[in-house]
Protein backbone atom coordinates (compact mmCIF):
# COMPACT_ATOMS: atom_id res chain seq x y z
CA UNK A 1 0.00 0.00 0.00
CA UNK A 2 1.58 3.12 -1.30
CA UNK A 3 0.72 6.53 -0.06
CA UNK A 4 0.95 9.76 -2.65
CA UNK A 5 1.66 13.24 -1.02
CA UNK A 6 0.09 16.38 -3.08
CA UNK A 7 1.60 19.05 -3.14
CA UNK A 8 -0.48 22.37 -2.20
CA UNK A 9 -1.49 24.74 -5.00
CA UNK A 10 1.40 27.22 -5.22
CA UNK A 11 -1.02 30.04 -4.22
CA UNK A 12 -1.94 28.46 -0.67
CA UNK A 13 1.80 27.86 0.22
CA UNK A 14 2.56 31.83 0.32
CA UNK A 15 -0.88 32.33 1.53
CA UNK A 16 -0.49 30.47 4.82
CA UNK A 17 3.53 32.62 4.89
CA UNK A 18 1.09 35.68 4.34
CA UNK A 19 -1.11 34.64 7.44
CA UNK A 20 2.01 33.56 9.37
CA UNK A 21 3.38 36.69 9.04
CA UNK A 22 0.43 38.88 9.50
CA UNK A 23 -0.08 37.05 12.56
CA UNK A 24 3.28 37.37 14.05
CA UNK A 25 3.04 41.27 13.55
CA UNK A 26 -0.24 41.58 15.47
CA UNK A 27 1.28 39.64 18.52
CA UNK A 28 4.33 42.08 18.20
CA UNK A 29 1.35 45.01 17.77
CA UNK A 30 -0.55 43.88 20.67
CA UNK A 31 2.84 42.75 23.03
CA UNK A 32 3.95 46.29 22.22
CA UNK A 33 0.75 48.31 22.91
CA UNK A 34 0.50 46.76 25.98
CA UNK A 35 4.53 47.52 27.34
CA UNK A 36 3.72 50.89 26.18
CA UNK A 37 0.54 51.17 27.72
CA UNK A 38 2.40 49.44 30.89
CA UNK A 39 5.38 51.73 31.07
CA UNK A 40 3.39 55.03 30.61
CA UNK A 41 1.33 54.37 33.25
CA UNK A 42 4.57 53.13 35.69
CA UNK A 43 6.93 56.06 34.11
CA UNK A 44 4.88 59.55 33.74
CA UNK A 45 2.11 58.71 36.18
CA UNK A 46 3.18 56.60 39.24
CA UNK A 47 7.04 57.63 39.60
CA UNK A 48 6.58 61.07 38.86
CA UNK A 49 4.08 61.73 41.16
CA UNK A 50 1.00 62.92 39.57
CA UNK A 51 -1.38 64.44 41.41
CA UNK A 52 -4.14 62.66 39.70
CA UNK A 53 -1.93 59.32 40.34
CA UNK A 54 -1.55 60.52 44.09
CA UNK A 55 -5.09 60.80 44.80
CA UNK A 56 -6.25 57.65 43.72
CA UNK A 57 -3.47 56.11 45.92
CA UNK A 58 -4.48 57.99 48.61
CA UNK A 59 -8.15 56.88 48.10
CA UNK A 60 -6.58 53.50 47.60
CA UNK A 61 -4.43 53.35 50.93
CA UNK A 62 -7.57 54.59 53.14
CA UNK A 63 -8.93 51.53 51.94
CA UNK A 64 -6.82 49.69 52.92
CA UNK A 65 -6.99 51.57 56.58
CA UNK A 66 -3.41 53.10 55.61
CA UNK A 67 -1.74 49.54 56.27
CA UNK A 68 0.10 50.50 52.93
CA UNK A 69 0.88 53.79 52.67
CA UNK A 70 0.72 56.07 49.42
CA UNK A 71 3.94 56.26 48.14
CA UNK A 72 4.44 52.38 49.06
CA UNK A 73 1.20 51.58 46.99
CA UNK A 74 2.24 53.95 44.02
CA UNK A 75 5.58 53.07 43.61
CA UNK A 76 5.11 48.87 44.43
CA UNK A 77 2.33 49.25 41.27
CA UNK A 78 4.60 50.78 39.42
CA UNK A 79 7.67 48.77 40.20
CA UNK A 80 5.27 45.76 39.54
CA UNK A 81 3.98 47.13 36.04
CA UNK A 82 7.48 47.99 34.58
CA UNK A 83 8.35 44.00 35.05
CA UNK A 84 5.24 43.21 33.65
CA UNK A 85 6.03 45.36 30.32
CA UNK A 86 9.60 43.78 30.57
CA UNK A 87 8.15 40.27 30.53
CA UNK A 88 6.02 41.35 27.51
CA UNK A 89 8.82 42.31 25.34
CA UNK A 90 11.17 39.40 25.63
CA UNK A 91 9.39 36.59 23.50
CA UNK A 92 10.21 33.28 25.58
CA UNK A 93 8.22 35.16 29.06
CA UNK A 94 5.40 37.20 27.02
CA UNK A 95 2.92 34.88 27.42
CA UNK A 96 3.50 34.89 31.50
CA UNK A 97 3.51 38.45 31.12
CA UNK A 98 0.15 38.56 29.46
CA UNK A 99 -1.19 36.26 32.15
CA UNK A 100 0.23 38.42 34.69
CA UNK A 101 -1.74 41.32 33.09
CA UNK A 102 -4.96 39.78 32.89
CA UNK A 103 -4.53 39.18 36.52
CA UNK A 104 -3.06 42.63 37.33
CA UNK A 105 -5.83 44.03 35.37
CA UNK A 106 -8.36 41.98 37.12
CA UNK A 107 -7.30 43.70 40.45
CA UNK A 108 -7.14 47.23 38.92
CA UNK A 109 -10.89 46.62 37.33
CA UNK A 110 -12.41 45.16 40.62
CA UNK A 111 -10.34 48.68 42.52
CA UNK A 112 -11.87 50.58 40.16
CA UNK A 113 -15.54 49.15 40.17
CA UNK A 114 -15.32 48.98 44.17
CA UNK A 115 -13.13 52.03 45.22
CA UNK A 116 -12.08 54.35 42.19
CA UNK A 117 -14.91 54.84 40.52
CA UNK A 118 -15.49 54.51 36.36
CA UNK A 119 -13.22 57.16 34.36
CA UNK A 120 -9.94 56.74 32.06
CA UNK A 121 -7.98 54.18 33.59
CA UNK A 122 -11.00 52.24 33.76
CA UNK A 123 -11.37 52.42 30.58
CA UNK A 124 -7.87 51.58 29.97
CA UNK A 125 -7.49 48.64 32.25
CA UNK A 126 -10.22 47.25 30.32
CA UNK A 127 -8.74 47.68 27.00
CA UNK A 128 -5.17 46.78 28.43
CA UNK A 129 -7.05 43.63 29.55
CA UNK A 130 -8.97 42.51 26.46
CA UNK A 131 -5.40 42.66 24.78
CA UNK A 132 -3.53 40.73 26.66
CA UNK A 133 -6.63 38.12 26.78
CA UNK A 134 -5.85 38.20 22.71
CA UNK A 135 -2.27 37.83 23.12
CA UNK A 136 -3.24 34.49 25.52
CA UNK A 137 -5.83 33.36 23.00
CA UNK A 138 -3.43 33.80 19.53
CA UNK A 139 -0.64 32.08 21.46
CA UNK A 140 -2.30 29.04 22.98
CA UNK A 141 -0.93 25.91 22.50
CA UNK A 142 -3.66 23.00 20.69
CA UNK A 143 -2.99 19.84 22.55
CA UNK A 144 -4.34 16.72 20.83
Amino acid sequence: MSTTIREAPAGSQSKTRQEILAKRLALIAVRLLVSVNLFYAAIFLKFAAVPGSVALFTQMSQVAHGLVSQPVFRLGSGAFETVLATLLLIPKTARLGAGLVVAWMTAVILSHIFVLGFGPFFVDALIVMTLALVYLLLTRRHTH
